[in-house]
């Protein structure tokens, strides 16, 4: 990470636009700076919001990480039986399928490891809808660029909490936070969360109404936590409040959960912005992934402009290279041979360099083809089962990214394989169906074995 880079998080509510920036210096986080001013006009005008926005913030420097406020995320704390990135990854994607309403490829997905014990990680899983992330990204780019991630509300006031609090608080205890970007409530047992969401908004119900349905949503989360992950005797509940304590709340609370209830002022916190810029900061340095729910296509182009960027500066020094090389050995053509054969051999040193460009292309392609999940071995998987006829069954699936793959199986009729291997042919996820063979034991004491391979697309790159 540069040394001195800025990273700069922005909540957006209705007409309230808030953003903090920080930049690292010398291993301490230094604030830039912090705003928070009301946006006017109608908010569903997206044109006039960005051009509110970027004529309230000006250029954003560094890395930009736009907020979601947790009502509109799906938020689950779970156990996992791995410490692997990849593995957990694919084992998330099986979580979300669980709990999520929307099929999980119209969803955004993203998770954060809590805490490893052994073989064991604790992650928060956060999922949301595609078009909101989308919808957030294009307001932004009309500023003059996406989001280089998206974060979740509630991450950043608990990143407040526990800096506030320590965070390594022994026993359980509760969060229950009130503000203007929503009601977040958060159970933790020795510092790490247990479950993470949000009670609502209050929107256009009285005190009392919005009190009386948080007591009610807070006992019964209360009731289903102790059903998830046990009882514990030593359970608190902290409100976090604006102005004066809610009393009525209070009052509710105790009467609903039969918990200790406390409260603390959130004129003592930061604003949310700050505490989101500082996760952006650990992001870049942590080796453990944290949330982000920007769309993995942002990714990649933005890792494509910048090998593109490095590809036009590598380019344009070896063309001025050459031409400084060229304009010598025009100049000196009267020279001896000796001098001639000096500069000719100066201008082939200029091949290794043109080779690097082109080795630094192949990396851009492949950290593309890499970010694309469309060939990901889940989803041929999942073309190759839809394909399969009655009948004929899988005996060996093998696999290659941006190669091919390699299927084995067996049939009672020979009929059903070359229809198989039709579907392959035409499914636009492969650029070519092959069979490798059909055999057939002597006699028919056996159903014919077949084997087929259907090659993917950037197999053809590696063949060159």
């Amino acid at each position: 990470m540069a040394r001195e880079e800025h990273n700069t998080a922005v909540l957006l509510l209705d007409n309230e636009l808030e953003w903090t920036t920080l930049r690292l210096r010398k291993g301490e986080q230094e604030q830039v700076d912090q705003q928070r001013v009301t946006l006017e006009g109608d908010a569903s005008d997206e044109a006039a919001r960005s051009a509110q926005i970027k004529s309230a913030m000006g250029g954003i420097k560094g890395t930009l990480t736009a907020v979601l406020p947790t009502d509109k995320v799906l938020l689950r704390v779970v156990d996992l039986p791995s410490t692997d990135a990849e593995e957990l990854a694919g084992m998330v994607e099986l979580q979300v399928d669980k709990f999520s309403p929307f099929p999980v490829e119209h969803m955004a997905v993203s998770y954060e490891v809590l805490s490893m014990h052994g073989e064991d990680s604790r992650v928060l899983i956060a999922a949301c809808k595609r078009d909101l992330v989308e919808s957030l990204g294009d307001l932004f780019e009309a500023v003059g660029r996406r989001p280089d991630r998206i974060d979740v509300a509630a991450a950043g006031w608990w990143h407040h909490v526990q800096a506030l609090e320590g965070q390594q608080a022994e026993g359980r205890h509760g969060m229950l936070l009130l503000d203007a970007s929503g009601s977040e409530l958060v159970i933790a047992q020795n510092g790490v969360p247990l479950l993470v969401r949000s009670l609502g908004m209050q929107a256009d119900a009285s005190d009392e109404e919005f009190y009386r349905e948080l007591a009610e949503e807070a006992g019964y989360t209360l009731t289903s936590l102790e059903s998830e992950w046990g009882l514990h005797a030593a359970l608190d509940l902290t409100v976090w409040h604006h102005g004066a304590a809610p009393q009525l709340l209070i009052e509710l609370l105790q009467q609903e959960s039969g918990v200790a209830v406390l409260a603390r002022s959130l004129d003592d916190m930061p604003p949310l912005s700050s505490g989101i810029a500082a996760r952006s900061v650990l992001a870049r340095d942590d080796e453990q992934p944290m949330l982000d729910l920007s769309l993995e296509e942002w990714k990649a182009e933005a890792t494509s402009r910048k090998g593109q960027r490095k590809l036009l500066v590598l380019v344009a020094s070896l063309l001025a290279i050459w031409l400084v090389g060229m304009v010598a050995v025009f100049a000196v053509s009267h020279l001896g041979r000796s001098q001639v054969e000096r500069l000719r051999s100066e201008v082939a040193s200029l091949e290794a360099p043109a080779e690097d460009v082109m080795v630094l292309r192949r990396r851009v392609n492949s950290m593309e083809q890499y970010a694309d999940r469309t060939h990901s071995a889940l989803e041929i998987l999942r073309e190759v089962a839809e394909m399969l006829p009655d009948g004929v069954e899988l005996t060996s699936f093998s696999y290659r990214k941006a190669g091919q793959v390699n299927i084995r199986g067996e049939s009672p009729r020979v009929e059903p394989i070359y229809d198989f291997l039709e579907e392959l042919e035409r499914s636009p996820l492969f650029i070519e169906a092959r069979s490798e063979g059909i055999t057939q034991a002597p006699g028919g004491r056996r159903n014919p074995d077949f084997r087929l391979t259907a090659r993917l697309p950037g197999d053809e790159e590696e063949r060159q």
